[in-house]
């Protein structure tokens, strides 16, 4: 029995990422901006990885919530 070769290959979907990565950094980047019109540009680079980390953070656990949901009711 063959198994089921992945529909993407892994360097597509780290491409993938770093796009949605580079997009989501934009973002941040025009909001910081606007928030503070004044700062050093370096000032953000310093609190980037940190927002990210963040992100990251709120995501898996709005994921973690989503599939408790979902399992609710369930004997697993």
């Amino acid at each position: 029995m063959k198994k089921p070769s992945p529909s993407r290959k892994v360097s597509e979907l780290i491409t993938l990422i770093d796009s949605m990565i580079a997009y989501w950094k934009a973002i941040a980047e025009r909001n910081y901006k606007n928030a503070h019109p004044f700062s050093d540009s370096d000032e953000f680079e310093r609190r980037w990885p940190r927002t990210l980390d963040n992100f990251f953070l709120a995501e898996t656990v709005r994921t973690a919530n989503s599939l408790r949901r979902l399992s609710e009711g369930r004997e697993n």
